[in-house]
Parts: structure tokens; sequence; C-alpha cells
């Protein structure tokens, strides 16, 4: 795990979900509490699910049919018939699959409710398993100390930190159509027992499913409850597609779908979050470290500490995030929906070409910012800011919303930004909180910032916002105003704001009807001049009216 850095918490891992903060509030909605095995949880239901068409050269093993009891309640890990204590099925389907290789590749058909040990299944892949719909699937054994399912060894600990270089990926590993609770308790009574609910601190954590170097990884309909920690980890992989898979679990520590560097070529689509920490984690210096490139995520529903976390830099190095694209979603972020950072000390454009559009957020922020960046487009996204729920972490210059702003958890930390773009974005005010757009600290700065197309729409009658810019302490190159819906939003940016801005550009300026120090203009872009109060226009530095009409 990175290394906290900051007093403020240092008694607690930043993975760490507040527990004031609304999700474990919200554990109720997940039908009762997550806590371990004898307590009776209702299992989300992705519906029935045939088995999977015989494909030639495929060995195909059903629990039923290997001596498996399959008489665990999923709910509570009990004896569905009387109970009692359930029967460990997890050595007898270990024993079946421990021959699967790329000659045989193997298929485990789940057609019930298995008490497991932990699935411990071939390191190189070559194996998938398939359930048949709700009610078939696994309950990780209470004292387990280990992952619910992972590639490798029983007795292969890992640890969660090995650093580079990273092996060989094995390949071909598909998970589709099961229910896996994975126990989580208080660190007595559950998975862990060791002391800790995640697993050994600094050491181990258990996940529900944990990959690890493998290509080709297919996860569909897969349900996750209850994890100790992460839902899935994902480390060393590339070519993941995943896709209707809920994950929900209210613990701290309870990343939904975390991947370690290196990674890529990553899908996510339809899936549904409601976890105690970052919904999906890019974490570029965590495992064996490395780059991660080409994600894509897509028409997935959040409710979580943050959709999203990019991180680059950490004491194995400094890598990069390229190409991270994010649609379609919607949700309600406790903390903040994207991330931006961990550690300081970031390369120049460490996360770049990253793309939100469509989207329908609600949180403090929607780009809560750490760490340097390349590009970042944000298009068609309606945020309604809120902070209710939002803990910030002290010292911090400003607490307010902002489409973008410094992170809410490391509030000194300073960045510099080559490309932020929006375009038709809206704000939805639901109460009279106070936002910006950008709301820039600690001498960070942004090269070019861009608006094409960004309007606030109050659903009810509240004070304007006082300024589209909150330059607190930093400075911004370049502002383009291509168009601007200023109804509500009295100036473009803070008192004296101006002084750190370098120029003032864009087919909007004049229509926006707001005045701007002739200082700040580039030649031959009409707006009004605050000196004169008249339209105006630079030709070759020099000021003229700008005929209207």
């Amino acid at each position: 795990m990175p290394n906290n850095r900051r007093t403020e918490i240092a008694s607690m891992d930043r993975r760490r979900f507040i527990a004031k903060a609304g999700l474990l509030a919200a554990g109720s909605a997940f039908g009762g509490a997550f806590v371990s095995c004898g307590v009776d949880l209702n299992l989300p239901c992705l519906g029935p699910a045939v088995a999977p068409t015989p494909v030639p050269g495929m060995t195909y093993i059903r629990a039923s049919e290997i001596g498996c009891a399959l008489d665990c309640n999923l709910e509570n890990g009990r004896n569905k018939h009387h109970g009692g204590p359930a029967t460990d099925d997890g050595p007898r389907i270990n024993a079946a699959m421990a021959g699967a290789s790329e000659s045989n590749p193997m298929t485990l058909i789940i057609d019930g409710g298995a008490l497991i040990s932990g699935l411990f299944l071939p390191a190189g892949g070559h194996w998938s398993v398939a359930g048949l719909g709700c009610g078939t699937g696994f309950f990780v054994k209470t004292g387990t100390n280990n992952d619910g399912i992972h590639n490798g060894s029983s007795k292969q600990i890992i640890p969660f930190e090995p650093g580079p270089p990273a092996p060989p990926r094995g390949t071909s590993v598909s998970l589709r159509n099961f229910t896996l609770n994975a126990n989580g308790g208080n660190g007595s009574n559950g998975d862990s027992t060791s002391g800790t609910p995640q697993g050994i601190t600094g050491t181990v954590w258990y996940c529900g499913i944990n990959l690890m170097n493998l290509n080709n990884i297919s996860i569909e309909n897969v349900v996750v409850v209850n994890s100790p920690s992460y839902h899935f980890r994902l480390s060393n992989v590339g070519n993941v597609s995943i896709s209707g898979c809920v994950l929900r679990s209210a613990g701290y520590n309870t990343d939904g779908l975390h991947f370690d560097g290196p990674s890529n070529d990553i899908s996510i689509s339809n899936c549904n979050f409601m976890t105690g920490d970052d919904s999906i984690a890019l974490n570029c210096p965590e495992g064996y470290s490395g780059d991660i490139e080409r994600v894509t995520v897509a028409n997935c529903v959040f409710n979580s500490w943050s959709l999203m976390r990019l991180y680059t830099a950490g004491p194995t190095g400094k890598f990069k995030i390229d190409t991270v694209s994010v649609s379609g979603c919607s949700g309600t972020l406790t903390e903040g929906a994207f991330f931006i950072g961990y550690n300081p000390g970031s390369n120049p454009n460490s996360i770049t070409g990253l793309t939100i559009s469509d989207c329908s957020l609600t949180a403090s922020c929607v780009l809560a910012m750490a760490e340097n960046f390349g590009t970042i487009a944000v298009s068609n996204v309606t945020w309604t800011p809120s902070s209710a729920t939002t803990r910030f972490y002290p010292p911090q210059a400003d607490e307010s919303c902002g489409f973008l702003r410094t992170s809410p958890v490391f509030g000194t930390d300073s960045y510099i930004g080559s490309s932020l773009s929006f375009a038709n974005c809206v704000v939805q005010r639901n109460s009279n909180t106070k936002a910006a757009a950008v709301i820039l600290e600690n001498d960070s700065t942004i090269n070019q910032v861009e608006f094409n197309g960004f309007a606030l729409q109050d659903a009810g009658s509240y004070s304007p916002l006082t300024e589209l810019l909150n330059l607190v302490s930093g400075s911004i190159g370049e502002l383009v105003l291509d168009s601007v819906n200023s109804t509500d939003i009295n100036s473009p940016v803070s008192p004296g704001g101006f002084a750190d801005i370098g120029t003032v550009a864009g087919t909007g300026v004049l229509a926006s009807g707001w005045e701007f120090p002739d200082v700040v203009m580039a030649n031959e872009v009409p707006y009004i001049s605050a000196s004169s109060g008249l339209p105006s226009i630079k030709i070759n530095g020099v000021v003229e009216p700008y005929p209207q009409g």
C-alpha cells in the first residue's frame, strides 16, 4: 500500500471509508449489514443463466457431479437445509481444476451454493468458472485468511507490493453468472481472522477475487458482496473485459475494481458499484508497478466513496496513465468523483487522455486534483455539487464545491495541467451550494482552460454563483470562452484573478456579457472592456471600439 504522508490520516490507510460519510449508513440499502458469516444478507440477483455452450477441446466439470455438497446458503454461509455448518467444497473443486492448462482448458460449472476455503486455480490461466445465476456461487469460509478466488497456490502469498519487474503473463480466464459472498468481518469472525478485517496490513490483504499476471480476462454478470478488501484486484493484466457486475460492500478499503500497474486494454461496462472506497482504481505504483493504458468505462452506476482513482507516482517510480474514457455513467460519490493523484512529484503530463462524457454525477467535485496532467476533456456532463458527506482534510484553502478543485483529501498538493476543456456541461444545483467550474490553489497552473458550452441550471431560486473560476492561488495560461451561459454567474473570475490569467480568447467572450481587462485580451477577440464598459477589440495590441450591428 502507498505510504501515508498526511499526519491527519496517519492512523488509517487512505482507502479507509469515512464512517460517518454515508456508505455505512447505506448498509441497509444492501439488505442488511455486511459483517460476517451467520448474518443474513439479501443478495442482488441477476437472474437465471444457462450453462455454457460446449466448446470443442474444453473440459467441463459440474460441481454437483464431482461430489460437492453445494449445501451453503450464500446469504449467511450456513447449511441451507438445517442451518448448521455447511460443507467446505473448496478442496474438492481445487483438486478437480488443478489440471487446467493450455492443452487442457477447463470450465467449472457451479450449479449450487458452495462454501469454500478459497479457490486456488492454476496461475497460468486456461480456466473458467460459470454459474447458473441466482443461488449459484460461493461463500468464503470463516478463517480462510486468503482470497475468495485467485490464480495460484493456496500457499502462494504474494505481497501486495512486490515491485518491478512484472513477470510474464498467462492467459484466458473467464468468470460469469455467479455470486461470491466474500464474508468480510471484523478481523475475528469473517474470512480474515488476522485481527484486522482486510488481512495482514503491510503484507497482504484478502480480496474477493484476485487475478494476477494474466491476459485475456473476461468477467460477466458476477456479483461480489461483503468483501474484506478489494472486490477484484487485477495486477499486471491486459485485454480485460468486465460487464454486468454488481459490487457491494460497505467496509473500509473495499475498492470495486482495483488495477495495479502495469495494466492495459481494459473495458468496463454496465456495472453497479456500491463500495466503501474507490469504485475503480488505476494505481500505477502498486503491485509490480508500471503504466496503465487504454481504459474504457461505459454505462455504469456508482454510489461509492469515489468513482475512480488515478495515480502514477510512488516509491517504486513514476509512471503514466494514458487514454481513459468514461461515458454514460451516473452516481453519487461521497468524497468526489475522480481522484487524480496520491503522491507528489509526478512526471509532467503523467495522466493524459482522460475523457468524461455523457455522465450525471453528484459529488463535491468531479475532478479532485493532486497530480500533473496532460489533457482532460469533459463533455455533456451534468454535475450536482454536494459536499454534505465530504470530509475536507485540513489544511484546505477553500472548501467550496468545484467541477475541478484541489483534492479534499490532499489539500496542499500543487500540480501543472496542460489542457482542461468543458463542452456542453451543466451545473445543476439542488441547494444554495457555493460552487465554481474551477478552483485553483497551491500555486497550481493549467496552461489552457476552454469552455464550449457551460451553464448553471438551478432547481430552485438560489444565490448566483460568485464566479466561474476561483483562483485562490493558482494561474491559467489561456482562458478560451467559446460558449458560456453567464446567467446567474456573476463574474468570470474571482476578485484579482485576472492577474493570474495570461490571455483570454474565444468566440463567446463578448456574448458572455462579462467585462474583461484590456490587458488580458487576445488580439481580434471581441469583448466588453472593463475600462470603458463598451464592446471592444484589440488589433495588434491596440484597443479599439468593436462595431455592433
